[in-house]
């Protein structure tokens, strides 16, 4: 909602032109998990000094908890595993986590992380190229990249849940976080984010998707929230 109808697609072009970009959303993988850990994290005290691969905003945030965050690429986590260089990872989902081997050294493996809800992936493009092209080129280039993200998503939540049930059988343990830890996350979280108000720019995108979801979130959670509700405790 916020990207196409309340701002969002707009901030991302102010912020791709300085970089002379023009970007789409163009694929996304869902909701990314908590990760890969190799014991359980009962409560935050589990967290402390724990050697945990996360880049990004959500590894900013995961360090404030008291973790030790490691920004490895991807090439180097299952090795760093394996050796006990780091404690846990998380990668995308159960589909890709699966194909990356994981399951063979970690058997903890939390679902519904706090770090990235969203995995929004975006087509960038040479803004002078791109401005350049006529007005029905430009519209096939911003439908396609619509149809590939629905598409893409839609592939994603397919896949993950296919790969969790074949993970689950191959005797690894599925886990939520404490409530304990999850109210630590959205402090932390929010700490990291406070972080970079003074940027402008990042403080008016923070500012209009916050403002978008307060606004949506109320029909939310009367039409999905609660129908999802409903239909799990009355399923037949």
């Amino acid at each position: 909602s916020w990207y196409y109808h309340n701002g969002g697609h707009e901030l991302h072009s102010e912020l791709g032109s300085i970089f002379n970009l023009k970007s789409f959303l163009c694929g996304n993988t869902g909701h990314q998990p908590g990760g890969w850990f190799n014991k359980e994290i009962n409560s935050v005290a589990d967290l402390q000094g724990l050697k945990f691969r996360m880049p990004g905003f959500g590894g900013k945030a995961l360090g404030l908890t008291g973790a030790s965050v490691q920004a490895l690429p991807g090439g180097e986590i299952y090795q760093a595993l394996a050796s006990g260089a780091i404690d846990g990872a998380e990668w995308i989902g159960p589909f890709a986590d699966e194909r990356m081997g994981f399951q063979e050294i970690c058997k903890f493996y939390y679902t519904s992380g706090f770090h990235e809800p969203g995995s929004a992936l975006c087509a960038s493009f040479n803004l002078d190229v791109y401005e350049s092209l006529s007005d029905s080129h430009k519209a096939v280039v911003e439908t396609a990249a619509h149809a590939t993200h629905s598409w893409n998503l839609a592939q994603s939540n397919a896949n993950n849940a296919k790969a969790l049930d074949r993970l689950k059988a191959g005797g690894v343990k599925v886990l939520e976080f404490d409530d304990s830890i999850w109210e630590a996350f959205g402090k932390a979280a929010k700490e990291a984010q406070d972080g970079f108000m003074d940027d402008d720019l990042f403080a008016t995108i923070r500012n209009s998707y916050e403002a978008s979801m307060e606004s949506t979130y109320s029909w939310m959670s009367m039409s999905d929230g609660i129908f999802a509700q409903k239909r799990d405790k009355f399923r037949v």
